[in-house]
């Protein structure tokens, strides 16, 4: 099994409001149909439904909105993301999940949802990506969730 990209594994751009999927849209951006759902972008970023008007970017894509974000713009906000970000990966990575979160993280009950759940005690987004799962969490908690999986890695 293998932990990868330890800390922030790309840029992530949050963003949530009413005008959220038209300007997501405007921007060329594929949006998941459903909340807690995600979508893999042409370039492998990815993007997240959070809720019926909020979303979470990750990757070129969160690059490339973050450079085309204007404030003031109505029913439309950013949402500051500050996240420890982490690839999960390996014959093991189940089991080691499922030693630690709140939720089943079986492939068969995720499908490509989005999971707003507990891992370690403390509340992570979570998304399962062929073998791999991708966790984001506030980055004051990132280096304890760290030590937390390489804890039951060893």
């Amino acid at each position: 099994m293998s932990l990868a990209g330890i800390g922030q594994v790309g840029p992530t751009f949050g963003i949530k409001g009413k005008a959220a999927p038209a300007w997501l849209a405007s921007q060329h951006i594929m949006l998941p149909e459903q909340p807690n759902t995600w979508r893999v972008m042409n370039d492998g970023s990815r993007i997240l439904r959070l809720g019926r008007g909020e979303y979470l970017a990750d990757g070129g894509v969160a690059e490339a909105l973050g450079s085309a974000w204007r404030d003031g713009l109505p029913d439309l906000y950013r949402v500051p993301r500050y996240d420890a970000s982490f690839v999960l990966s390996g014959d093991m990575a189940r089991k080691t999940l499922a030693e630690i979160c709140a939720m089943d993280v079986r492939p068969e009950i995720i499908g490509n949802g989005v999971l707003l759940t507990l891992a370690a005690g403390i509340s992570v987004i979570l998304i399962q990506e062929d073998e791999t799962y991708r966790i984001w969490c506030d980055a004051t908690y990132g280096e304890y969730l760290q030590h937390t999986l390489q804890e039951l890695m060893d």
